[in-house]
């Protein structure tokens, strides 16, 4: 059960940087939260074939609804395989390489592609550690997502407005999926609750640390979290 607004943002926060990051953060032109790089033309062609925004969404919405622990005891190899296709459908569906540069911003031209590819993979490790066994608890038959539109973003991006309703506890929370073409389709970089950005949120805390310690203070705080019991 979630019982108020910090608690859908931090399972959207959790969910969001999935493990398909694990495949390497690449360098890219965005700046900000609802500003993305607007892309090659054949990407914008590929985005507008393969589909609306808003279906993007939809698609995430659907296999988290459906997905079930890959590492669950007693799985036989077709569950096993079945349950991992849903994974990296849903993991698939975010833009996981733009998220790690937007959340580090400038910062992000100081690494070398190493220390970009060990920041991602730390990411990609908790997430997969904390985030993903919660997904069967949150999306269940109390959850309902109303469409309310779509909207322009800077750059070429869009914004799938939703009207997030859990029922039992008769809230409801104004949420905007954020999302840009890609070679692959429409691709989700941050999720606004309420005016509050998760990708934000994830810039602040993580530069902070960096201002304060460094860099390297925080790959040892995700590594201590991610081999904590």
């Amino acid at each position: 059960m979630i019982e108020n607004k910090s608690g859908l943002m931090a399972f959207f926060a959790l969910i969001f940087i999935a493990s398909a990051v694990r495949a390497g953060a690449q360098a890219s032109t965005g700046t900000a939260a609802g500003e993305v790089s607007s892309g090659t033309a054949a990407a914008q062609a590929a985005a507008a074939a393969s589909g609306a925004p808003t279906l993007a969404v939809q698609d995430l919405v659907a296999s988290a609804r459906v997905y079930k622990d890959v590492n669950a005891a007693g799985l036989t190899p077709e569950e096993k395989s079945a349950r991992l296709k849903v994974k990296n459908k849903l993991s698939g569906i975010l833009d996981l390489h733009e998220m790690a540069h937007l959340i580090l911003v400038k910062h992000w031209d100081k690494l070398t592609p190493a220390q970009r590819e060990k920041y991602a993979a730390l990411l990609a490790g908790l997430v997969e550690k904390v985030a993903y066994p919660q997904i069967e608890k949150y999306f269940n038959e109390d959850l309902a997502i109303n469409y309310a539109g779509e909207k322009a973003l800077p750059g070429g991006g869009t914004g799938v407005q939703t009207k997030i309703v859990y029922k039992e506890e008769d809230l409801t929370l104004s949420t905007d999926f954020l999302l840009r073409p890609t070679d692959k389709g429409w691709r989700i970089y941050d999720v606004v609750t309420d005016g509050e950005s998760l990708l934000l949120i994830y810039r602040n805390q993580h530069m902070s640390i960096i201002k304060d310690k460094g860099f390297p203070e925080l790959v040892k705080l995700m590594e201590k979290k991610l081999n904590a019991d």
